[in-house]
């Protein structure tokens, strides 16, 4: 941190860093905790589950959207008016918007209803409650999505360029891991408050309180993020404001937000993993590709570079990019996000067509759960020698050791992966994957942040997870094409039509083998991305952890 932040703060910078980790997480679970329960949301508002999912699924991304929109401007407004208060805005925003979910089914409905009728629309209200949802789910993460880069903007703040790696790794870990946990999470506590409905209604009748159910996910938020929010304030007391002047770039902000919009329309996905396809006849009713809303996201970002090349105070100085480290880092997370998608994506669909009837479905929940796992909890608490190694031997050789560790994983996924493989292998395997990428995120963080002016430090601590949240967009909808034509390409071949008894069951059996093999070969790919990115970060980032941008 700044000399003169030091001799104000009282508080140790790492424990402000544990106290503004804890909204990050929070917001971040938010990402997916609907995802375990959405057709429950669905079934009780009385809405038909085979048509109602489509809309439903804006529960989760219009969230998404939201959150990565959220992360670009208000990088640039803490940049503008200050860390704590911007802080403490979406602290107060995400808890608005938490109240609104929890509430969706009362006033917010009757609100909406007014305006409806008087705009001459008339809907049912489950419908209306359904919409209801979505609004308070945008809220949260407007507030949510920007905890993340002002964070990273604050650790800039408080430690100096050399010690900011391990911090900086340590933000974009809870970030990740937050959202990777978050349908776990969602799952079990819903599943906790139904199996002892009866007895939660025994207690919470005499104070005239309904049982929990999935609604209470979103009480819970309100609670813990004020009581974060006290301790925050209280951290930072000491922390001199780090402001800079200009104006706030609104025709930029619409381009980048319209272009984000439109990407993941056009591409039909979302990073929320319980939302990729988890057998193979689910990759057949996944959204196609849509080209006019990819025509238009290539537009919008088009004219957004423009803007930004012309206005006087623009949203994100193209300039940085001329900066070896933050353009290498950019490119470098782009591909970390693709290749994190690969991991996250081929566990669920693996255990999924390995059952054999849907009474193991619950079964296969938990085992994805706990498999995944091997992959995000390494990969979370591998940020912080990130960060060690960072600071003595530089972001390239860190970078390079962490991609190296994922290539092997990756390998060992294209050469072992099959039906009759045990899930101490598959743990194995991911766990190599999950120590690579964690490995990276400090590194990458700190050459972005480090190469960007103080008065862009907001910005770039955006670009950091935006990068890596559209490499992931983007591959979903990629895998899954891929994924979908190639099985049908090597299902063609190997068994043509195939009907009745034992002939249909061999078909089953087969196309689950052939859907094995496709996975391994998106293992291959893993490695391959990986490699690519070794180029970026071998010739692109500096040597040392102090080198310039």
């Amino acid at each position: 941190m700044s000399t003169e932040a030091a001799s104000t703060n009282r508080v140790h910078p790492w424990v402000i860093l544990g106290l503004i980790s804890v909204p990050v997480f929070i917001g971040s679970l938010d990402l997916t905790i609907v995802s375990a329960f959405l057709p429950e949301i669905v079934l009780k508002l009385g809405l038909p589950l085979q048509t109602a999912l489509d809309d439903a699924a804006w529960v989760v991304s219009g969230y998404l959207l939201a959150y990565a929109i959220s992360m670009i401007f208000m990088g640039r407004v803490s940049d503008l008016i200050g860390r704590r208060a911007v802080y403490v805005v979406c602290l107060l925003v995400f808890v608005a918007g938490s109240v609104l979910v929890a509430t969706a089914h009362q006033w917010p409905t009757d609100v909406l209803n007014t305006l409806l009728r008087r705009s001459g629309v008339r809907l049912a209200r489950e419908e209306i409650t359904l919409f209801a949802i979505i609004i308070g789910r945008v809220v949260q993460a407007l507030g949510a999505g920007a905890l993340v880069p002002v964070s990273l903007a604050l650790v800039g703040d408080l430690f100096p360029p050399e010690r900011r790696a391990q911090p900086l790794g340590m933000i974009g870990a809870v970030d990740t891991l937050g959202w990777v946990l978050g349908h776990l999470y969602g799952g079990i506590l819903v599943n906790f408050f139904a199996t002892h409905q009866e007895g939660f209604s025994a207690l919470l009748s005499g104070l005239g309180w309904p049982p929990p159910d999935w609604r209470t996910l979103f009480w819970i938020n309100v609670p813990l993020t004020l009581v974060g929010l006290a301790l925050t304030l209280w951290a930072l007391r000491g922390v001199k404001e780090q402001r800079t002047t200009g104006r706030f770039d609104l025709p930029g902000t619409l381009l980048i937000g319209g272009a984000l919009v439109a990407l993941v329309s056009g591409l039909g996905g979302n990073v929320d993993i319980s939302m990729a396809p988890t057998n193979v006849e689910d990759m057949n009713r996944l959204p196609p590709l849509n080209g006019g809303a990819l025509l238009l996201a290539a537009v919008c970002f088009g004219l957004f570079v423009l803007v930004e090349s012309r206005v006087r105070d623009p949203l994100i100085r193209l300039g940085m990019f001329r900066r070896r480290n933050l353009a290498a880092g950019a490119i470098i997370n782009l591909f970390i996000g693709f290749c994190l998608m690969i991991g996250l994506v081929t566990v669920p669909i693996l255990i999924n067509v390995r059952i054999e009837d849907a009474s193991q479905l619950s079964e296969a929940a938990l085992q994805t759960g706990i498999l995944l796992s091997a992959l995000t909890v390494p990969m979370a608490l591998a940020a912080v020698p990130g960060g060690w190694l960072s600071e003595r031997i530089g972001y390239r050789k860190t970078t390079a050791l962490g991609l190296g560790l994922a290539i092997i994983g990756f390998g060992l996924v294209w050469q072992t992966w099959s039906l009759e493989m045990s899930d101490a292998l598959v743990a194995v395997e991911m766990a190599f994957i999950g120590v690579g990428i964690g490995l990276t995120f400090s590194p990458i963080s700190a050459a972005v942040i480090n190469a960007a002016d103080e008065d862009t430090r907001g910005v770039a601590s955006a670009l950091v997870i935006i990068l890596r949240l559209i490499g992931m967009t983007v591959a979903v909808a990629s895998l899954t094409n891929f994924a979908l034509n190639r099985i049908t390409q090597l299902a063609g071949a190997e068994l043509g039509v195939v009907q009745g008894g034992t002939e249909a069951l061999q078909f089953v059996n087969t196309y689950a083998l052939i859907a094995v093999r496709v996975l391994a070969e998106l293992g291959l790919l893993g490695a391959v991305i990986c490699g690519l990115a070794l180029i970026p970060a071998w010739w692109g980032l500096g040597k040392r952890a102090d080198a310039a941008g």
